[in-house]
């Protein structure tokens, strides 16, 4: 038996994959086995190698026979199997059915998905209209979506998702920045009352900022993410430091009032960035220096996922002002669009509906 056998025993699938087609190519070219003996070497029925094997056929013309009769050729032709053509073959047909050819029926719906991807909705809230759209007859679900843009039979990559392509160039290794200890005085995230973990009301807020390009002078995002609904608040700062951010809360509470912003903000979680050292200050009503208008707590270091939602809300955000692009010409108006983009964008895990509906839901 060939030594090849170990490599492909116990195989189940009635497919041939690439490497067992470079084994028929040696096992019939060069060892001149059968039909049959090959198929007992894959341990695939006879009538799957047979057809392998013609799929894969080419002609070769071999010289050096040569006639004494002018008529006949001074070659000969031989049958060879390309293990090559027949993967070439195998690819083609398998490019033109199953999914791909769902979808190939209906024109509209794909031009359908292609805008929708286009306005930054990502697959699972697409496959979710088009379920509940009595527009098309055709029926697909997100990872068809996704392998329609892998497989490039949309006129849109993955870059353009909601979320695009993050994933980490090769050898590249995250730097951390070093530990803060200066925001070591306020609390803590394991200070925070048992309800915020809990997700049940509203009121309890993450806190980040978003750099667009770095620099002394760059303007940056304060970004606001409420924990139990998602909704955004985002505000345009002209610098990342603790006078910018007590400043864009200031605004905040100017906006809604003094009872309204206690309401509205029982809790803020941030990191330790230096520019929300000032604890004291956040906390303070900008109406009254005595009276608390939040309760700040900060999360550990080198832990993203404890304030998670804000984490996926500078991913959208992303969609729209990436990462190195100048936020100084950044108009107020631009950023307020942003935000009820994102506050009025169906989520998956609200069973599609949005961070305003759950908000105003929970205040009900």
């Amino acid at each position: 038996m060939c030594q090849v056998n170990s490599t492909i025993s116990g195989a189940k699938s009635k497919h041939i994959t690439w490497k067992q087609r470079q084994i028929i190519e040696h096992l019939y070219n060069v060892q001149g086995k059968n039909v049959t003996e090959i198929a007992k070497e894959l341990k695939k029925d006879k009538s799957t190698i047979s057809r392998e094997i013609r799929q894969g056929l080419v002609v070769r013309r071999l010289r050096g026979y040569i006639s004494s009769n002018l008529d006949l050729p001074d070659y000969i032709e031989v049958k060879k199997y390309a293990a090559e053509k027949a993967q070439q073959a195998h690819d083609y047909k398998a490019s033109n059915k199953g999914p791909m050819l769902k979808i190939a029926n209906d024109h509209e719906l794909a031009k359908f998905i292609e805008s929708e991807i286009k306005k930054k909705i990502s697959p699972e809230v697409i496959a979710d209209k088009v379920k509940k759209s009595p527009v098309f007859q055709t029926k697909i679900c997100t990872n068809t979506i996704y392998s329609y843009i892998d497989k490039q039979v949309l006129m849109a990559t993955r870059a353009d998702l909601t979320y695009g392509n993050y994933a980490k160039q090769k050898g590249e290794q995250k730097q951390g920045n070093p530990v803060r200890t200066l925001n070591k005085q306020g609390r803590t995230i394991h200070d925070r009352p048992p309800e915020v973990d809990s997700k049940v009301e509203a009121g309890h807020w993450e806190m980040d900022t978003v750099e667009g390009k770095k620099g002394k002078d760059e303007a940056v995002l304060l970004v606001l993410t409420e924990r139990a609904s998602n909704q955004e608040i985002i505000c345009l700062m002209k610098d990342k430091t603790q006078d910018s951010v007590v400043k864009a809360l200031n605004r905040i509470e100017r906006s809604l009032g003094a009872r309204r912003f206690r309401d509205k903000f029982k809790t803020i979680t941030s990191d330790n960035g230096g520019e929300f050292a000032s604890w004291e200050r956040i906390e303070k009503s900008v109406f009254r220096g005595c009276l608390a208008r939040t309760k700040l707590y900060y999360a550990d270091a080198y832990c993203a996922w404890q304030r998670g939602a804000n984490e996926n809300a500078n991913k959208m955000i992303r969609r729209f002002l990436p990462k190195g692009m100048s936020l100084n010409d950044v108009k107020p108006e631009e950023i307020a669009r942003i935000e009820h983009w994102m506050n009025n964008y169906p989520r998956k895990k609200f069973g599609f509906k949005t961070a305003n509906d759950i908000y105003h839901n929970l205040v009900a």
